[in-house]
């Protein structure tokens, strides 16, 4: 199988076959490799990456490994080095994401190659992923297992009058938010989400954006009936809910879902049952959290 290399490359023996495994990060990136990804992505799921890599804002830390054929990208899996708070206490893991396979070139063992070195290469570092039901037997190949999550509400009624201060997406506000943000969970957090925090928002929460400058914050967050969910909050110095629920203009909500762990905003939160269709999350490892717990949605790819 021949292959496209980029600036770095690993080669690998699979039975007969020498692969090899084009590792990129943000350091190494060229038009024509946005271009290959994005082409996979489209052919595979539907999905490019266009928006995300006009921001700009792809890192070392996110490292993507491909397998091409005759100059064409036939699969990938990205690899994200993340600095978790696990207890208030930093620790190293990898996310998985963006698994895709063109059609022709699966079951060959292109994946299975990508992760066995990706694990080679960082063998001792804890790892999850969300998966669909369609690889529910595979990445218990690898030493993962599923895990049950659950969600942080709380019973509250708001019925504030006026209006919430949106922010345009293209605001230097929210890059100010994302960067500057200093308040994290002492349960389960990561440190530097900055990247990923701009893909939710630029394919899912674009128009969620809000800001509280009193108390020097930004939030996402969508109502749907009486519920509200707050995806996230960005905060430049230490606040409460209390603080920010009178500022919070939203009516007829009976309950506030987080989909983080609200612990640093002074809550005493609830847990409910979360699960999200053709979503299942996956660790290699341990998270080392006692209890019931949610990843921070706005941390996943």
């Amino acid at each position: 199988m021949q292959s496209l290399l980029f600036k770095e490359g690993y080669i690998e023996k699979d039975k007969d076959e020498k692969i090899m495994i084009t590792m990129t990060n943000g350091s190494m990136l060229t038009k024509k490799f946005d271009e290959q990804i994005n082409d996979l992505m489209l052919h595979c799921l539907d999905f490019s990456f266009d928006k995300f890599h006009e921001k700009g804002v792809w890192n070392d830390d996110y490292e993507r490994y491909s397998i091409f054929d005759n100059g064409i990208m036939v699969a990938s899996i990205s690899a994200y080095k993340m600095k978790m708070l696990i207890n208030g206490e930093q620790k190293n893991f990898l996310q998985l994401g963006a698994v895709a396979t063109r059609e022709e070139y699966r079951g060959k063992g292109l994946s299975r190659n990508i992760i066995e070195h990706i694990f080679t290469k960082y063998p001792d570092t804890p790892a999850f992923l969300h998966g669909g039901n369609s690889v529910l037997n595979f990445y218990p190949k690898f030493c993962f297992r599923p895990f049950e999550e659950k969600q942080p509400y709380i019973e509250y009624k708001l019925d504030n009058e006026g209006d919430m201060l949106s922010l345009n997406i293209n605001d230097p506000k929210v890059d100010m938010y994302l960067k500057e943000r200093n308040q994290y969970s002492k349960v389960i957090d990561c440190l530097n989400q900055y990247a990923i925090n701009w893909f939710h928002l630029l394919y899912r929460h674009p128009k969620d954006i809000y800001e509280i400058p009193q108390l020097d914050l930004m939030i996402i967050a969508r109502q749907k009936g009486n519920v509200l969910t707050v995806y996230d909050i960005a905060a430049k110095r230490n606040v409460t809910l209390e603080e920010i629920v009178p500022h919070l203009c939203f009516k007829g909500v009976d309950i506030i879902h987080f989909t983080f762990i609200p612990d640093w905003l002074g809550v005493d939160y609830s847990m409910k049952e979360f699960k999200i269709d053709d979503c299942n999350p996956f660790v290699k490892g341990s998270f080392g959290v006692e209890g019931e717990f949610m990843i921070p949605r706005f941390i996943t790819t």
